[in-house]
């Protein structure tokens, strides 16, 4: 019995003083025959020093982050890597001369992604929800059947389920994957929304008019809503405003640990937690002296993993007495959490011990008023270098993806586009706003977020 890890990074993030918080626990994590560990670096990474590198690298994350450039490379180097590494109870059984019983369990498959990573993440276990995970020898036909995965979503609505499958299916009766992979956690840090797509190239003037635009945000089936994942903790930027990295929250729903939803229905443990600052503060990837905000995050992630682990095998455990069966052998019971290095904690994640980076920036610890950081404009509303961002804000998007209440001007009838103008994120009801973002809202004077405002006036 194992845990098998997957760290899925966003786009353009630098290995140095500006570490995500994807990388940091990658970094922080013990690795060993019981714990192991897969970081996939997002597209765009910063690691290319040659002439034109860094321009060349920031072009590919901003094709990575709007048209979703390199996903498919990101989801099958994890799946290439699970498909590799995860032993279901039976192997273990196999592998031990044993019969298959109690004393075994599948391994545990835990995915942790931020920004575009989040996304991928999610494409990931939505994609083994669907398929399930070849043997390593059928490995060479996969990019063809991911494919088959992502053409799911281009099917028109109301079209015949059997049909939009069939393809999948068929490649199902070829390669014969273990199709039922429950995926552990998702641990995912501000997901932004899914690709754009230009129907007017494939001829689909259909989608451009029941869109109202010539811009297609496309997704990926089971990225939403995926009853194979039984622990989801989102983490959600308030201060966010670019208009191309609105948040894709999750659907909570039910869960089974298979497509099939065979056996007894469990809870899908599922919270979705707002926090103070930009995008990237929420990922924790400014200098490592200024992402007090990025380490609230990382550690609300590890405790909450730990939390809700003991709260699902206290289900699990309540339904085998239930249903009169014997209680797992001590032998056979994973830890809840995560096991990180010796001294990783305080070292790098609170900062306690007073060590530094290779950069010489001090290790910080988890701070509700360290700096955020504007995502567009940078000291004296100076544009930064992700100023194209900024860009998207004055092009006319359809009025059906408008979020945030409208105007009285464009709620006139006959007009069917709005610019988005950085209007703010809305805080859905249903989530938990964090105690930092209340104490920065206390404390600082200057910092009322509007969405904030709006929620607390609706909670009353």
């Amino acid at each position: 019995m194992r845990k098998i890890i997957i760290c899925m990074d966003g786009t353009g993030n630098e290995v140095g003083d500006k570490e995500t918080n994807v990388l940091k626990l990658y970094k922080a994590l013990k690795k060993d025959d019981v714990q192991v560990c897969h970081y996939v670096p997002g597209v765009g990474t910063m690691d290319n020093q040659r002439m034109f590198g860094k321009a060349v690298q920031r072009v590919k994350a901003i094709m990575g982050l709007a048209f979703g450039l390199g996903l498919e490379d990101d989801v099958l180097d994890a799946y290439r890597f699970l498909a590799t590494t995860y032993k279901s109870a039976e192997v273990h059984a196999a592998e031990a001369g044993s019969k298959p019983s109690d004393s075994f369990q599948d391994d545990r498959i835990y995915i942790f992604g931020f920004s575009r990573g989040a996304y991928a993440a999610r494409v990931l276990a939505g994609f083994i929800h669907n398929f399930g995970l070849v043997s390593p020898d059928r490995l060479h036909m996969i990019t063809q059947v991911f494919r088959a995965y992502r053409r799911v979503t281009n099917a028109e609505k109301g079209e015949d389920p059997d049909k939009v499958f069939q393809k999948l299916r068929e490649y199902e009766h070829v390669m014969d994957p273990d199709r039922v992979v429950p995926i552990r956690f998702l641990g995912l840090y501000d997901t932004v929304s899914s690709m754009i797509r230009l129907p007017i190239l494939r001829g689909d003037l259909r989608t451009i008019y029941r869109e109202g635009s010539l811009l297609e945000y496309g997704t990926h089936a089971n990225v939403n809503q995926n009853c194979s994942v039984r622990i989801v903790r989102h983490a959600l930027a308030a201060d966010e405003r670019r208009s191309m990295f609105r948040p894709q929250v999750w659907q909570p729903g039910p869960y089974y640990g298979n497509r099939f939803k065979r056996g007894t229905e469990k809870t899908q443990f599922v919270e979705q937690r707002w926090f103070a600052g930009y995008h990237s503060d929420i990922g924790g990837s400014p200098p490592e002296d200024e992402s007090g905000i990025g380490k609230i995050t990382l550690l609300w992630m590890l405790d909450e993993l730990k939390a809700a682990e003991e709260a699902a095998d206290a289900e699990d455990a309540a339904i085998r007495k239930s249903e009169r069966k014997r209680a797992l052998p001590l032998a056979a019971r994973f830890a809840p959490g995560l096991e990180l290095k010796r001294g990783a904690m305080k070292n790098y994640l609170t900062g306690e011990n007073g060590k530094k980076t290779p950069g010489g920036l001090p290790y910080c610890g988890p701070d509700p008023m360290a700096p955020i950081h504007n995502s567009i404009w940078g000291t004296d509303w100076k544009p930064k270098g992700s100023w194209i961002w900024a860009l998207f804000e004055f092009l006319p998007k359809c009025i059906t993806r408008r979020t945030w209440p409208p105007g009285p001007f464009l709620l006139r009838r006959g007009i069917i586009w709005f610019l988005p103008m950085f209007e703010p994120r809305v805080i859905p009801k249903d989530h938990i706003l964090d105690p930092s973002l209340l104490t920065r809202r206390d404390k600082d004077p200057d910092y009322d977020p509007p969405n904030l405002r709006a929620r607390l006036e609706q909670s009353g």
